[in-house]
């Protein structure tokens, strides 16, 4: 990450200018370091996860197996505008129209507790995710094409504002533009359909009860990996790392 002092020729640099430019040096490090969260910790598989087309790191996520925590700008970025937008809603006396950041609890078996936090329940009977996307994914969602993942997510937020005794209708995701303009926001909605809810959990449950049998790396080892996954790079990381260690011994 470059920094510059304008019309200063780093070879002329004054003790001064060299402390102004650590400084810069040390804030924008600083800033990296606010990626990593409590939620980059966390081990155990969460909503948002559990319709993955990536089964092995799904499986993974359920025998919370340890993985390198990174994080990115992107998600930074995403992190800060979910914050500001609960903040705002909040802030503004809209509590008669919505519910912020409520936290669900989706299923039990055996010893998975899946729950996670809800953006939004809008009192007309729509659950909401906001998804802060680059211009691939907002047209994408302009096209109506959809991840798999999100319409899974969307419908467990679904179940577990159901099982807190709300109604349900509709389930929602917004894709609000990372690089362009909110006129350029997609919202997507979709009929609530528990089905689609309960095929994903009934999924999570083949795999424990494999895992029963002839254990979790059994279990990985034989899921289908996606063709692209930003958590494998992170779990084989680890995993390297983990090796590295034990030869070193």
């Amino acid at each position: 990450m470059p920094v510059k002092i304008l019309d200063v020729n780093p070879t002329d640099y004054t003790v001064e200018d060299a402390k102004a430019h650590d400084a810069a040096k040390l804030w924008l490090k600083r800033i990296e370091e606010l990626y990593i969260t409590e939620r980059s910790h966390q081990k155990i598989i969460g909503i948002s996860e559990v319709g993955s087309d990536c089964r092995k790191c799904v499986a993974r996520k359920l025998a919370e197996k340890p993985k390198d925590i990174s994080g990115g700008w992107y998600p930074f970025i995403g992190t800060a505008v979910h914050q500001a937008l609960e903040d705002g809603f909040a802030g503004r006396g809209w509590s008669e129209d919505y519910l912020l950041e409520n936290r669900l609890h989706v299923h039990s078996y055996k010893g998975l507790e899946l729950g996670g936090s809800c953006d939004m329940y809008a009192k007309a009977g729509v659950v909401n995710d906001w998804k802060v996307v680059g211009a691939k994914a907002l047209g994408e969602a302009a096209n109506g094409k959809i991840k798999q993942q999100y319409r899974i997510q969307a419908m467990l937020y679904g179940l577990g504002w159901k099982k807190k005794g709300y109604d349900v209708t509709h389930v929602s995701l917004t894709f609000l533009p990372r690089d362009k303009d909110l006129k350029d926001a997609q919202v997507v909605m979709l009929r609530y359909d528990e089905q689609v809810a309960m095929d994903a959990l009934a999924a999570l449950e083949v795999m424990i009860d494999a895992a029963e049998i002839v254990g979790w790396d059994a279990v990985i080892e034989r899921q289908p990996k996606a063709s692209f996954c930003f958590d494998c790079k992170k779990y084989e990381q680890e995993e390297e790392s983990d090796l590295e260690s034990f030869i070193q011994r």
